[in-house]
């Protein structure tokens, strides 16, 4: 049999064939003229893949590293912060606010679920002295997502705090509207809906987030943002940026651009979601997050039983299709299934039909070809 390696993890996904192409060609020197085109090309096209016009910075780092930066930048040492928490990514929040003296308050929602608006604005009316509200868009390490709108629309009332929020697996897979919604800081990665190899972290960032910004006295060098703010309106980033990844940065929005911008994605990614969802129900394969969902991933229970990880072997020994496990407290225990970024109806009509192929060498009592029907009926319903 020929097996054709295929990726099915929330990060890293796919590389779309025109970063690769982009990737592979010569290095520019990064401060050229040529260099500063390519630099301000990929800032106009996040801030359309983000619907903003606040500033977007991009910086040489992982999706965690723009988590810092954020923390480190809209906050001083000791001053109070409030991290909704539904998974293992809202934890990294409590983590990072931890490691930098900051005294995190956390709300918490059960893994699989997400915090309720209401509770943050009980929680700031409880402590109006809180800074900043740290939140997933997608929380991937469960397939939730948060309602960021509506978390947004309580912490614009008030004029000290300022929303900062993860959307390193949910933009480009689900709705976000950061200057209408009135989001801070939004913080995105490069292994995801945008389809290149980690290492970039972005960030918009509001006149309202610039305030605290200017005003934080936690120390900081590499993610001083003033810094950056100042070198990037020239083209440049303040440091040595990931020349290859620009450019192939700048790639990958022009593509975005070319099937009809950011909206096109997200439709993309909620078909495939809605088509796995489907597949799932039909094949009694509980979903971690039932009511929470969002669009970036599907996670799933395997059958009682099965462990997950025989499921994530079995994937990639005979059909070479690697999908992520679980994390933190589902570590061991679900299947993780991506939709965002380069993938299409029959990636996702693939996996499932080797999905029923492993669970049922694996014991599962299923009825072969019901999970694919499932799945086939809802795209037909979606599409007429």
């Amino acid at each position: 049999m020929i097996r054709k390696t295929r990726l099915f993890t929330p990060g890293p996904t796919p590389l779309h064939p025109a970063v690769q192409e982009a990737m592979a060609r010569s290095i520019v020197h990064h401060r050229t003229d040529e260099f500063r085109g390519i630099f301000r090309s990929c800032t106009d096209g996040l801030k359309a893949f983000l619907k903003t016009s606040d500033d977007v910075l991009i910086l040489a780092c992982s999706g965690s590293g723009g988590m810092e930066a954020a923390v480190a930048n809209v906050l001083s040492s000791g001053e109070s912060m409030l991290a909704l928490v539904a998974g293992n990514f809202g934890q990294r929040w409590v983590d990072i606010g931890r490691a930098h003296g900051m005294d995190v308050r956390v709300l918490e929602a059960e893994w699989g679920d997400a915090v309720a608006p209401e509770r943050v604005a009980e929680a700031l009316d409880r402590a109006p002295k809180i800074g900043g509200v740290f939140v997933q868009l997608s929380e991937s390490s469960t397939g939730a997502a948060h309602d960021v709108r509506a978390i947004a629309e309580v912490v614009r009332r008030r004029p000290d705090t300022v929303l900062v929020v993860d959307a390193i697996s949910g933009a480009g897979a689900m709705p976000l509207e950061t200057s209408a919604w009135g989001v801070d800081v939004v913080v995105v990665g490069s292994q995801k809906a945008l389809s290149l190899p980690p290492g970039l972290a972005f960030l918009s960032v509001s006149e309202k987030a610039w305030a605290r910004i200017e005003k934080s006295t936690s120390p900081r060098f590499y993610f001083d943002l003033r810094r950056e703010r100042k070198a990037q309106a020239g083209g440049e980033s303040a440091f040595t940026p990931a020349i290859a990844h620009v450019a192939a940065l700048e790639a990958a929005l022009d593509h975005v651009a070319s099937i009809g911008g950011v909206d096109a994605l997200v439709e993309n990614a909620a078909t495939l979601a809605a088509i796995t969802r489907a597949a799932a129900r039909a094949l009694s394969l509980p979903l971690v997050a039932p009511k929470a969902h969002g669009d970036a991933l599907t996670a799933l229970y395997p059958p009682e039983g099965i462990e997950s990880a025989a499921v994530v072997k079995a994937l990639k020994t005979e059909f070479a299709s690697t999908v992520a496990g679980g994390q933190g407290r589902l570590k061991g225990k679900i299947l993780r299934i991506a939709h965002l970024g380069y993938y299409d109806v029959t990636d996702i009509l693939g996996l499932l039909g080797t999905l029923e192929i492993v669970l049922t060498r694996l014991g599962a009592k299923l009825e072969l070809g019901r999970g694919l029907a499932a799945a086939e009926a809802e795209y037909l319903r979606s599409k007429t």
